[in-house]
Order: C-alpha cells, then sequence, then structure tokens
C-alpha cells in the first residue's frame, strides 16, 4: 500500500494534522490522504451518484484523454477529441434547449450513458460516424 499511494505524500505533507496521524499511525501521509479521500468520495457516490458517475464518464475521462491527445506529437487522436466534444456540445446543447422531450423517454439517463459510451469506446468510433454522418451534413 506504501508504494502505491506514495504518490500522494507530498500533497499529505502539506496538512500537518496528516503528518502527525500518520506518524502516530506509523503509515506514510499519502495512505490516509488516500483513506479519507475513498470516505468522502463513497458518502458523495451514496449521495450524488448517478450525476457523479455521468460527469466523470462524459466529462472527466474525455478530459484527461484530450489533454493526452494535445501532449502527443500526433495529430490524430487530437481530431478523435475533438470530434468528441464537438458531438458532445450538440447534444449537451440540445438537451438544454428539449429536455423537456428527452426526459419523457423512459430510461433516459441509461440510455443517454449508453450513447455516450458508444461516443467514447474506440472500437465503434460513435463520435466520427456521428459527425461525418449526420452533423458535417447539417453545417455544410
Amino acid at each position: 500500500m506504501k508504494a502505491n499511494t506514495a504518490i500522494l505524500d507530498p500533497y499529505a505533507a502539506m496538512i500537518p494534522a496528516l503528518v502527525d496521524a500518520s506518524g502516530k499511525a506509523g503509515v506514510n501521509p499519502g495512505l490516509l490522504l488516500a483513506g479519507i479521500g475513498s470516505v468522502a468520495l463513497l458518502i458523495l457516490m451514496v449521495v450524488q451518484g448517478w450525476a457523479i458517475l455521468i460527469t466523470t464518464v462524459t466529462v472527466l475521462y474525455p478530459a484527461v484523454h484530450s489533454i493526452r491527445a494535445i501532449e502527443t506529437d500526433g495529430k490524430d487522436d487530437d481530431k478523435v477529441w475533438l470530434t468528441y466534444w464537438m458531438v458532445f456540445g450538440l447534444f449537451t446543447t440540445a438537451e438544454t434547449f428539449f429536455g423537456f422531450v428527452f426526459y419523457i423517454i423512459p430510461y433516459w439517463d441509461w440510455l443517454r450513458m449508453g450513447f455516450f459510451i458508444w461516443l467514447l469506446l474506440p472500437n465503434f468510433n460513435g463520435a466520427a460516424v456521428l459527425y461525418n454522418g449526420v452533423i458535417k451534413n447539417l453545417l455544410s
């Protein structure tokens, strides 16, 4: 566990109470920080679980991959994530104006999650399919 949580040690070292508690417990401060973070995340998941899951899948995961794509030399991965964000933006805009229609559909949240997973997974390449098949024609 110490090796897995060592990356958090510099952040935990900024909190004197964590350093003191870790010294008394005989563990590294990063482990305590990871434990506190895990408990906080568990509480958030119980209170706002579905919203956190949706945000993680639709925003945080693509954001991390977008940052990685920006930092690489190749341009193909940039195009993949830029296409995703284009489709995401249009879908979010449509949901803002026509959300009352979408929320009438049974299991809308599950369908929305499936849609975004389809957009994200590289073996389906849903964002490119939707962009090239529909959005590109509408924009031209």
